[in-house]
């Protein structure tokens, strides 16, 4: 189960690496103020006013807006350093608190594993019988 878990969890952060280093274009085709199509990673589709007008009222009718997302280029590894400041008694005391301490207290059973021999009744003494 943990072997499983660290699979996905070694996965998510490859994809995480591999996704924050891409980079890609989102193109939005507005005819106005209404927005047409927006395409990622190709030309937004124009619209049909677009391409029925002569080339010099293209620019007054219609707009293209090309966003360009940047990934990282150089990814740096450092090492994460924090500083926890725990206060002594807090320590003491989640350590007196939350640790078994019937360790000590408990006997360790010798004869857990031995089963004496079988006690045979002696007759003689029980029915008070003896040979003179």
């Amino acid at each position: 189960m943990i072997s499983f878990i660290s699979k996905i969890g070694s996965i998510s952060l490859a994809l995480m690496v591999l996704v924050s280093t891409i980079s890609f274009t989102v193109d939005a085709h507005y005819c106005g103020n209404i927005l047409v199509d927006k395409a990622i990673l190709s030309k937004a589709k124009t619209c049909e006013m677009h391409q029925q007008m002569p080339s010099e009222d293209e620019d007054s009718c219609c707009d293209n807006e090309v966003e360009t997302i940047e990934g990282q280029d150089i990814l740096q590894f450092s090492k994460a350093e924090f500083d926890l400041d725990i206060p002594l008694e807090f320590t003491v005391f989640s350590l007196i608190y939350f640790c078994d301490l019937d360790i000590f207290e408990k006997q360790i059973d010798k004869f857990q594993f031995y089963t004496p021999p079988q006690h045979s009744l002696d007759l003689q003494l029980l029915k008070q019988v003896f040979l003179i």
